[in-house]
């Protein structure tokens, strides 16, 4: 037997996947595009095809979300419309329940409502305006969970999340503002000008800050270097060897296809820092 990993072949599906993936134009105003309604502009008026990587994650997303809601016995939801929105519930038990699967982690107890979970919430809260219902649930599952033992498991939180009859309102209306700002600007083609601004997606759709390593960090007695900042405080400690920090650079990673073409108008999505103070990367 000879095997060979063969870049041609690789190259050929990933071209293939991302052609294929999701053909013809996205019919409609969703819900989703509503979170996020600069991304949907651009989405509509300069489509580019998604890469394989985040293809890659859609399928693992889906397929995961798939296989555990038949596990408890339910079908993935039907697409409903409300007000020329269209939404697509994963659950609907008389009332909305949303089941998320992430690597990143479960929120810390107490800061469900912070950045872990915004855009889900957000989603969630959406979905329970248009039914009029003040409770939904939030399913999230962790893929990877830390443990104790620093091993990784599966691990499911569920959440019951209760709004109030104004927040509902509140959402409600701001849902039908943004439908007729989106449809607006896709129109003319325009999604900032003195009458009409899209809001911002959230800041992770953009990039993230990260760093790039200039020297790693360096045990002097062992003469060695080490992977991380983590490996080298746990080398001291244990050995009370003298040891140099690493250095490092700031970069900004970035994440939309459409960053260069959104940076260009209005508020950076930088959150007020200097394009040119970061060294950005695609």
């Amino acid at each position: 037997m000879k095997i060979v990993r063969d870049a041609s072949i690789e190259q050929w599906i990933h071209t293939e996947t991302c052609n294929n993936w999701g053909k013809g134009e996205r019919e409609g105003i969703h819900l989703s595009d509503l979170l996020a309604p600069r991304k949907a502009f651009f989405q509509r008026v300069d489509p580019k095809h998604p890469t394989f990587e985040e293809i890659c994650y859609w399928m693992s997303g889906n397929a995961v979300e798939d296989k555990f809601l038949r596990s408890i016995g339910y079908e993935h939801g039907e697409q409903r419309e409300w007000n020329g929105i269209l939404y697509t519930p994963d659950m609907f038990l008389g009332f909305i329940a949303e089941l998320k699967s992430r690597r990143g982690g479960l929120a810390k107890e107490g800061g469900e409502a912070a950045d872990t979970y915004d855009y889900y919430l957000k989603q969630l809260q959406g979905y329970c305006a248009i039914v009029d219902s003040t409770q939904g649930w939030l399913l999230v599952l962790s893929l990877v969970e830390k443990q104790a033992d620093f091993t990784t498991k599966p691990e499911l939180a569920a959440y019951r999340v209760e709004f109030t009859k104004e927040e509902l309102y509140d959402t409600a209306a701001e849902l039908l503002h943004l439908r007729d700002k989106l449809i607006s600007a896709i129109e003319y083609k325009d999604y900032v000008n003195v009458y009409l601004t899209l809001p911002e997606c959230p800041s992770w759709m953009c990039g993230k800050k990260t760093y790039e390593v200039i020297e790693k960090p360096f045990c002097v007695d062992c003469n060695k270097e080490f992977a991380s900042e983590n490996n080298i405080k746990k080398h001291q400690k244990s050995k009370g060897h003298s040891v140099k920090s690493g250095e490092y650079k700031e970069i900004y990673e970035v994440r939309c296809k459409w960053f260069y073409s959104c940076i260009g108008r209005g508020k950076s999505p930088l959150s007020g820092q200097n394009k040119g103070g970061l060294n950005v990367t695609e």
